[in-house]
């Protein structure tokens, strides 16, 4: 039996949603780069490592939360590091490791960012969705997710997730 194609109706709403995430990614991007000179997956890898406060994050755990590749997630650490942003250490007992850490010069510029980038998402995303909307939205995203085998908590709730 020939598995069923997407109906007409899938493929518009799936093209809006790729637009939609395109188009407010790319105002947060701009916005962020302005006020901050920070770039969304640079801000990304700031929020979560503070999301992480207490636990140290390895570089295996970022790249796995970014959903990037971990040559990439490297590069953007690399540049981080260089600002002065974070620091990475790998412990004596295993030298396979890369410990991340927020410094306070990072803190500093991570709740500038914060608050460039809540701003633009109010502005682009929560003042045209009523927070039902909102729940709705998350609701049937988390459900894709999970149905997909991607819903991971500490990459899809990261505000919720305490550190290990």
């Amino acid at each position: 039996m020939k598995p069923q194609a997407a109906s007409q109706d899938q493929v518009g709403t799936w093209i809006n949603l790729q637009q939609t995430f395109r188009v407010i990614q790319a105002r947060i991007d701009e916005r962020l780069r302005g006020e901050t000179d920070l770039s969304w997956p640079e801000f990304e890898l700031l929020m979560r490592l503070e999301l992480a406060a207490d636990h140290p994050l390895q570089m295996s755990e970022i790249a796995a939360q970014l959903v990037g590749s971990p040559s990439g997630t490297t590069r953007i650490a690399d540049r981080l590091e260089k600002d002065g942003l974070i620091k990475r250490e790998t412990p004596r007992e295993n030298r396979r490791i890369v410990r991340v850490e927020l410094t306070d010069h990072g803190r500093k510029v991570l709740g500038e960012a914060n608050q460039t980038f809540r701003r633009t998402l109010q502005e682009t995303f929560g003042d045209h969705l009523s927070d039902n909307e909102v729940a709705e939205l998350r609701r049937a995203l988390r459900h894709l997710l999970e149905k997909n085998g991607a819903w991971q908590e500490a990459r899809c709730n990261p505000i919720l997730t305490k550190p290990r």
